[in-house]
């Protein structure tokens, strides 16, 4: 099972989470911002809207897990991108 990490309230994401949520061998988890303590030691994928998340708090998940996918969306620019440690 692969889990997916949303961040953002977007209705992009939204949309991506009810989609995502209906396939059988994927987790989804959502919270509205990156605020707190997060343990992404589980996941194999984090999803995160630009236009709600800072770029400094997207750097520090890399630094944490330089392995995990990052993917980063931008509704408003029509621009996804892909970052890895």
């Amino acid at each position: 099972m692969k889990r997916v990490f949303l961040c953002g309230a977007s209705i992009f994401l939204t949309g991506l989470a009810g989609g995502l949520e209906n396939v059988p061998d994927i987790q989804v988890t959502r919270r509205p911002a990156l605020s707190g303590a997060i343990d992404l030691t589980d996941f194999d994928l984090v999803v995160v809207d630009f236009d709600e998340v800072a770029p400094a708090d997207v750097l520090d998940i890399l630094r944490a897990r330089p392995d995990l996918k990052v993917v980063g969306v931008n509704a408003r620019g029509g621009a996804v991108t892909v970052l890895s440690g």
